[in-house]
């Protein structure tokens, strides 16, 4: 694992409870960090990021960097033949996630990107049931991921920077809701968003809206903020039906605990009445770090590779362009060029 901040120890949590995975070794620029890292999972703690490369034992790197840190650490665990798994977003730049994207293909390696939203189990039972044509004809989509934590935010914290951190809670949280939506609709076709900077001391926006125009002719609202109380939702409505997908933020890092603490309903055609529909239990962390062992021994493709990393980062950098400049971005112009 590179990058040993509160994220790392998460997945490392998640890593911890299959027999699938195993932490060998960790490397953090901090030699602080990766010693108590080292305690406390039980691993080697590398000395330099070269040094972690060179270790034969590993198969894969598990890359936990702040956002614009990606792109290094990526294309150098390429180049020693290192699979990968990155969290969210794929890169902070379009620019960059081309890069990530191209160097481990180009060197045959298997990157899988970290949307873990879309494999809640509410998520999955939505995309069943559209599968089914249980809403009928589709009309809409809104969704929000906000909270408060723009509220804190110091300028020793890359999060305060624009930067680092382009358009706030739209990188940070709404990037979620994005590849949620090309997961259940298909690829975004063009963008329609507002942003300001109301409440937080950063440099960066708090408060985004964002419309979005899917290929398949849905619309869908996303909003985020980062200055109210926390919200997580995702509601879909449809000609016969609609359905409200609600997640308690109580329990966002209690990733085996979620579903448990999350609601569907769903309500029919001619009725006020919201119908609870049964959500099973999973594990969203440890079944993505799952699937990324499975693809590195089986030599397959990721749910969530580049590709759909890419598609979901272009609709945030969509925004912030339509944000900027007061007009509708189409994907196609951003997908083509260097944000």
């Amino acid at each position: 694992m590179v990058g040993l901040g509160h994220w790392a120890k998460v997945l490392a949590d998640a890593a911890g409870k299959s027999d699938r995975l195993k932490i060998v070794n960790c490397f953090s620029r901090s030699e602080k960090n990766r010693e108590a890292f080292s305690r406390q999972y039980g691993c080697r703690a590398a000395k330099s990021y070269a040094e972690l490369l060179s270790d034969p034992e590993i198969e894969g790197i598990v890359v936990t960097t702040p956002n614009d840190a990606h792109a290094q650490p990526i294309l150098e665990a390429a180049e020693k033949g290192k699979h990968v798994y990155v969290d969210k977003p794929i890169a902070h730049t379009m620019a960059d996630a081309r890069l990530i994207d191209r160097a481990c293909s180009d060197a045959g390696v298997v990157l899988a990107v970290g949307h873990s939203a879309r494999r809640l189990q509410g998520n999955r039972k939505i995309k069943e049931i559209l599968g089914q044509g249980g809403l009928g004809k589709l009309v809409m989509a809104e969704c929000n991921f906000s909270n408060n934590h723009s509220l804190e935010l110091a300028p020793d914290q890359w999060r305060w920077y624009k930067d680092k951190s382009p358009g706030g809670p739209l990188i940070q949280l709404a990037v979620h809701h994005t590849d949620t939506l090309n997961y259940l609709f298909g690829p975004a076709k063009r963008v329609t968003a507002m942003a300001k900077r109301l409440y937080t001391p950063a440099e960066i926006e708090d408060v985004t809206m964002t419309l979005i125009e899917m290929e398949s002719g849905q619309l869908c609202y996303a909003g985020s903020n980062w200055a109210s109380q926390g919200t997580f939702y995702t509601y879909v409505y449809g000609i016969d039906a609609n359905l409200y997908f609600t997640v308690d933020l109580d329990f966002w890092q209690r990733v085996d605990a979620v579903d448990q603490h999350s609601r569907l309903e769903m309500q029919r055609r001619g009725s006020s009445e919201h119908q609870p529909i049964p959500l099973s239990q999973g594990d969203i962390l440890r079944e993505e770090l799952e699937e990324f062992a499975g693809c590195v021994r089986q030599k397959k493709r990721p749910e969530v590779g580049g590709p759909e990393g890419i598609a979901s980062l272009a609709v945030i950098h969509a925004a912030i362009r339509s944000a900027a400049t007061g007009r509708t971005v189409e994907i196609n112009e951003v997908m083509s060029g260097e944000a």
